[in-house]
């Protein structure tokens, strides 16, 4: 006959049978709690999983943005350049959805077509500094040492500079008659935006380089080439990705405030920059003029930074599950 616990039994097999039943106990109460993360479950586990609507209206509005302008030139849009008569500082109608500017022209079209200019300076100007600046952060976060303290101080003396003063030396200096004005701001762009993206890629190559599959594959003989980009790159570019809508963001900005001090493309092709620019003194008498294109301004700038903010966080809660 078997004795129950605490009569006959030994007292080491009545503590280890008690220790059992209470990591039983804590490991059904873990699960629970991981299943409704309402009732105080472990954060990450389910929740951070939604994105929320904020963040799907910000995808939509930038989508259609992004579509509006590619198909810019086939949409029934009216000329950006025409002077409507009669129409100067009027506000929004049925035939002019957001109203004229000084000139006569249709704001509506000259934001579509000035989204054209922040986009492609923006995106393409990302691109290459992801490029750049990612292939320069991930060598100093996996070699270290000579290689990351001559990087890192480069870089430290590259975001001393003021990027707004670096931006317009570079435009006056290198395309002061404004002929190649759209690849000279590319260009600038990609040197902004070097220094911020390659010290993110550092920072991050600096943790996946001492994870244990990257050891492994140091120790099975796999060359430094094969490991950043088989294992730590793949690791690195959710949150690369997720600060590049951010960058683009801040480049948006910029290219705002050189369209405002007239070094932007020039004229007859709009910017929303230069349309706030050339409103400003009408704002008393026709406000609409600033108010629609520093709207479009703002809300693609805060719609990437609500994006990026929100991918960074959810890529942040599923490497700290690892």
């Amino acid at each position: 006959m078997v004795s129950p616990v605490g009569s006959g039994s030994p007292p080491g097999m009545t503590a280890q049978l008690a220790v059992s039943g209470v990591e039983m106990a804590e490991a059904a109460e873990l699960a629970q709690l991981e299943a409704d993360p309402e009732k105080g479950g472990i954060p990450g586990a389910r929740r951070r999983k939604k994105l929320g609507p904020l963040f799907w209206a910000a995808v939509t509005y930038l989508t259609l943005l992004t579509l509006a302008a590619i198909f810019a030139p086939v949409l029934p849009l009216k000329d950006y350049a025409k002077t409507f008569k009669g129409t100067s500082k009027d506000g929004p109608t049925l035939t002019y959805w957001l109203g004229n500017d000084g000139a006569g022209h249709d704001i509506f079209s000259r934001i579509i077509y000035g989204a054209q200019v922040s986009l492609i300076v923006a995106f393409v100007g990302a691109i290459f500094a992801l490029l750049i600046g990612g292939s320069i952060g991930l060598a100093a976060g996996y070699y270290r040492r000579t290689v990351d303290t001559i990087v890192t101080a480069v870089l430290d003396a590259t975001l001393v500079i003021p990027p707004l003063l670096l931006a317009l030396s570079l435009i006056l200096f290198l395309d002061p008659d404004a002929q190649r004005r759209v690849f000279i701001l590319i260009l600038v762009f990609v040197v902004l935006s070097i220094a911020p993206i390659a010290r993110v890629v550092r920072a991050s190559t600096l943790v996946w380089s001492e994870r244990e599959f990257v050891m492994a594959a140091k120790t099975m003989g796999a060359r430094d080439g094969r490991i950043m980009l088989r294992e730590v790159l793949p690791n690195v570019a959710p949150a690369l990705v997720s600060y590049a809508l951010i960058v683009m963001a801040n480049l948006i900005v910029v290219e705002g405030a050189v369209s405002f001090l007239g070094l932007s493309v020039p004229p007859p092709t709009p910017t929303w920059g230069d349309m706030i620019n050339k409103g400003r003194t009408d704002l008393d008498v026709a406000a609409h003029i600033v108010l629609f294109p520093a709207l479009a301004m703002f809300f693609t700038v805060l719609s990437l930074n609500y994006v990026g903010d929100r991918l960074q966080e959810r890529f942040e809660a599923r490497e700290s599950v690892l």
